[in-house]
């Protein structure tokens, strides 16, 4: 079976028949077949790589293949010796010029090299096409210009040799993501500016053959470099299989293929180059079927999350829903080509009937149901993973964190493009709807123990200071994240108690002895909820919390940071600890002082 540089260089050869054809018929009107000979005997004898092409020495060559071709056609007039030479020095001829080809054709970068060295490779091949030798000009042709666009590729950082597939094999992923990496970064380029050129190259020196053989010999040059480059992106997704945090990298990857289509239809736009199209178009297939097959597999490994929250988190955000959040807040930045991906792509039942909160067309884009999908699939999660607390209070908390989260998280991103404001509004509604549930479930048994009547039994004052205490005790650790919200669930709170209690204080302080005045209640309520609070104290004051401990004071957290002075001459109620020594207290706490002067001078006096 005939290569393909064979079966175009027979295109080559066919394609100037005619112009052989007409030196045949305007030899006569040459000079004499000796004085070429005589040209082609000087150049020769002086030729040198580094000697100047001259186009006599073109006319002469071109014209002695005329005469060789006149000689073979009348054998009764021509001795076998005479044919010979003549043929013998043609291809010493040819020689020259191949050799002139390869000087020239390395001195050439791209299409914008001097045109007086693009006019001289043209004129070389011109004439090795027209004497027959253009299975010897392709050869020379191809061979350095694939040389060239190689090494173009290469100087953009992406080596095609060190990056084919069995090479590939062995890398760890963070290796190929470097690699990854170069072909985006050299892609642009090599469409733009290293295939362009060469297809520009193509047209400028075959200028005079037929436009389908000009289009044959750019797509016998770049054809298995385009072909190897192209393939990369298809090794990429075997490579990613469902893993999420991959997924970026291969929208990276389809985003610039995508934004490279009109020029790669316009460089690769020949008949010869369909095979090019038709690999870019198979790279973008299967970059797509794995963007949705990672797209299905991260929602399904929300669904599956097991992980169980723990009461130490404190209703804090879970790394779930930071997690899902970030991964939806980088999705949203690929808004473009995720419309395309997603435009057709088959839905959860559940997800098809998701309306758009806004009536603008844009969320309702393929993009957003998608998004506001998995947010749903998310929220649905965190409700059953609130269900597993034993407290409902704090089952309702860890709502409030995270729903919260979420909310905000769309409000101050991209992803109020996608989503639009109504989607915030009606999550934050639901946001207020859970910490009403909160602090309902959590604090109306304590609302429904304070000492209310006029003539409360002291035993009923006593139940709610130590159901006061239980629950200040069982939230130490308890957190509501955004600080404006912190500040609702107190001031929330803060109201169910204090006026009812302060009422009654008001009226029966000095007829029973009483654990806390109202100024306490409020100072607890206002220091729960705190981020600060978790955890233990620092190693620092390990000896002084034990002490306190032993003693049996009730030890306050991190963040809250006074205890009440006692008047003098009070006596301390059962189980309670009364400082009997000089203090100094904050002017700008009412009736208290410094929890670390307490415990200093705790300690000292040890």
């Amino acid at each position: 079976m005939p290569s393909t540089t064979t079966t175009l260089a027979t295109l080559l050869t066919n394609s100037s028949s005619t112009r052989v054809a007409d030196d045949q018929n305007r030899s006569s009107r040459l000079p004499p077949i000796t004085d070429s000979i005589s040209t082609i005997h000087a150049f020769i004898s002086k030729w040198d790589p580094h000697s100047s092409l001259s186009s006599r020495f073109l006319r002469a060559t071109t014209h002695l293949h005329s005469y060789l071709l006149h000689l073979a056609a009348s054998p009764a007039r021509s001795s076998h010796s005479e044919l010979m030479r003549t043929n013998s020095l043609l291809q010493s001829a040819m020689y020259c010029l191949d050799q002139e080809l390869k000087n020239h054709l390395l001195s050439i970068s791209d299409a914008h090299t001097l045109s007086d060295t693009i006019s001289t490779v043209r004129s070389i091949v011109e004439t090795m096409l027209s004497t027959g030798y253009g299975e010897e000009c392709l050869t020379t042709y191809q061979s350095i210009r694939r040389s060239a666009v190689t090494s173009q590729l290469n100087q953009l950082g992406f080596d095609l040799y060190i990056n084919r597939t069995r090479k590939l094999r062995k890398l760890k992923w963070e290796d190929l993501d470097h690699r990854i990496h170069s072909w985006i970064d050299a892609s642009q380029k090599a469409v733009r500016s290293v295939f362009f050129h060469e297809q520009q190259l193509s047209e400028k020196i075959f200028g005079a053959s037929p436009e389908s053989v000009r289009d044959s010999v750019f797509a016998s040059i770049v054809s298995d470099i385009a072909g190897h480059f192209f393939a990369f992106p298809e090794y990429v997704c075997k490579r990613a299989k469902r893993s999420p945090e991959r997924l970026f990298r291969l929208l990276d990857m389809y985003e610039i293929l995508s934004d490279l289509m009109p020029d790669i239809e316009s460089v690769f736009a020949s008949e010869a180059a369909s095979p090019i199209r038709t690999k870019i178009m198979s790279a973008l297939t299967k970059l797509t079927v794995s963007i949705r097959t990672i797209l299905l597999e991260f929602e399904r490994a929300i669904q599956k999350d097991t992980k169980k929250p723990q009461t130490s988190t404190g209703g804090r955000v879970l790394p779930l829903t930071r997690y899902v959040m970030n991964f939806l807040l980088s999705l949203s930045d690929y808004e473009a080509p995720l419309r395309v991906i997603l435009a057709d792509m088959p839905q959860e039942s559940d997800a098809s009937s998701i309306q758009s909160y806004d009536s603008d067309d844009r969320y309702g884009s393929p993009v957003s149901v998608r998004i506001s999908w998995l947010l749903l699939v998310l929220q649905r999660k965190l409700e059953s993973k609130a269900e597993k607390y034993r407290d409902v209070a704090l089952s309702y908390l860890s709502l409030v964190n995270n729903l919260h989260y979420m909310a905000k998280k769309v409000e101050n991103s991209i992803l109020k493009e996608s989503l639009g404001d109504e989607w915030v509004a009606v999550h934050m509604t639901k946001v207020r709807r859970y910490m009403d549930g909160h602090v309902r479930s959590g604090w109306a048994h304590v609302s429904a123990a304070l000492p209310v009547k006029e003539e409360e039994p002291v035993e009923r004052v006593r139940e709610f200071e130590m159901v006061f205490q239980k629950v200040l005790k069982e939230r130490e650790g308890w957190v509501v994240v955004d600080p404006a919200l912190r500040n609702e669930v107190r001031l929330f709170v803060e109201s169910m108690l204090v006026p009812a209690y302060r009422a009654w204080y008001q009226v029966y302080r000095g007829k029973m002895e009483v654990r806390f005045a109202p100024e306490d209640i409020q100072n607890r309520v206002l220091g729960l909820y705190e981020p600060s609070r978790a955890g233990s104290s620092s190693s620092s004051g390990s000896g002084s919390v034990k002490l306190l401990r032993r003693l049996g004071c009730y030890l306050p957290q991190r963040g809250d940071i006074s205890i009440r002075l006692q008047i003098e001459g009070a006596k301390a109620l059962p189980g309670e600890f009364s400082l009997r020594y000089p203090i100094s207290y904050d002017p700008h706490q009412r009736h208290e002082l410094s929890l670390r002067y307490q415990i200093d001078n705790l300690t000292s006096s040890k």
